[in-house]
């Protein structure tokens, strides 16, 4: 279908809106119809700016991740560097969850991905971290965290994520409970954080 001469919406309002409709009704509610009615125009108005829904949903992502992702960490090491932008991957999904199918690695998609994975791997090189250890890290620590926000989307509290049963009849893991972080964000610090350091010994160890 060929693409309006003039632009009867703005990029990036397209993408606003179609992440709305994400945010409140889910993926599966998104289509080009009914953002077209939205923001007051033909589903064919969409075509000045995009291809197809596909790099609608591409929008959706750069949008959500952009200005998450990649921290500025003046002097950092590439340790906080991975560290801090796995912990803001996990922010963005749990800000959009419904969007959080769209997060996943998606053919066709990779540059967007490349630009912060480019910069970290350029670090990890830089400080001696091996060729073959580069995307293992990278990986394992995105998975954890990718793992953390959806396995907890509502942030529950740990006793009721364990599913604890009326007090003293399980001692030793109200004990556990107890002596863990409870803000989910610095138990999710700690778990990368010891992940991190078996990264790093097994790195230390040639």
């Amino acid at each position: 279908m060929g693409r309006p001469k003039v632009p009867l919406v703005d990029r990036e309002d397209v993408v606003i809106k179609a992440l709305d409709i994400i945010d409140k009704d889910g993926l599966e509610a998104l289509s080009l119809r009914r953002l077209g009615t939205e923001l007051g125009v033909t589903g064919a108005a969409l075509y000045h700016h995009f291809a197809d829904k596909e790099e609608i949903l591409r929008g959706v992502v750069e949008s959500v991740l952009a200005r998450e992702v990649l921290p500025r960490i003046p002097g950092g090491t590439w340790e906080e560097y991975v560290l801090e932008s796995v912990l803001r991957y996990r922010a963005a999904l749990l800000a959009h969850p419904n969007a959080a199918p769209l997060m996943r690695p998606r053919s066709g998609w990779h540059d967007f991905d490349s630009i912060p994975r480019e910069y970290i791997v350029t670090m990890m090189l830089e400080s001696g971290v091996p060729r073959r250890l580069c995307y293992p890290i990278m990986d394992s620590m995105e998975t954890m965290a990718f793992g953390a926000a959806m396995l907890n989307p509502r942030r529950l509290p740990l006793h009721e994520r364990l599913g604890l049963r009326g007090e003293g009849e399980q001692p030793n893991l109200e004990k556990v409970v107890r002596a863990t972080p409870k803000a989910a964000e610095r138990l999710l610090r700690l778990e990368l954080e010891a992940l991190l350091l078996g990264w790093k010994t097994m790195i230390a160890n040639g």
